[in-house]
């Protein structure tokens, strides 16, 4: 069995050509920003953050959520300049089922450069190795094709679709449900 991550620091995962790392109040402009995008909350469930407090609340619930064993949320930055393009991370952890759910946005100016998947593949691998998971999920708005994209370049399935479950933007959207087993990634 794979020792469990103890949460005793917060990693960093380096790929190619991008730092995840941990979120910092430093981050709460380019949190605002993108939580205010409306090319990204298109696609979320979420209203947009209208002040630096907001966004800096936003970070410390994130991190809080790390604290408590719960989920962790990377910031994506080029290693460069250190600029965030967008975060990702997992939640809804539960390690009795060894499943995850994963998440990530990115900012307008950075897609179709193919960093959300190289970034989630990260991600995906990182679960696996670090939570000893068996399966990661991951669901969007049916429609959002730059995500259900990245999620098949990840190896992930389709595996159903929820009629109508969520309340977005005043009506109802079908959310599609995407999953992925530890045997069928593929580690580069």
């Amino acid at each position: 069995m794979t020792e469990l991550f103890d949460f005793s620091y917060f990693p960093q995962i380096v790929t190619e050509r991008l730092r995840l790392r941990q979120l910092t109040h430093d981050d709460a402009t380019f949190i605002a920003e993108i939580y205010s995008s409306p090319d990204v909350l298109r696609f979320l469930n979420d209203v947009p953050l209208e002040t630096h407090e907001k966004a800096i609340e936003m970070i410390d619930w994130l991190n809080g959520r790390y604290e408590q064993q719960k989920a962790m949320e990377w910031g994506i930055s080029l290693p460069e300049s250190g600029e965030l393009m967008g975060i990702c991370g997992f939640y809804n952890w539960e390690r009795e089922y060894r499943r995850a759910d994963i998440g990530y946005a990115l900012m307008p100016a950075y897609w179709g450069h193919g960093y959300a998947t190289e970034a989630a593949r990260a991600l995906v691998a990182w679960c696996f190795d670090s939570l000893n998971l068996h399966r990661l999920q991951a669901d969007c708005t049916d429609g959002n094709i730059g995500s259900e994209r990245v999620l098949l370049k990840c190896g992930f399935k389709v595996e159903g679709l929820w009629r109508e479950s969520c309340w977005e933007h005043e009506r109802f959207v079908d959310i599609k449900q995407f999953g992925l087993l530890r045997r069928e990634f593929e580690y580069e």
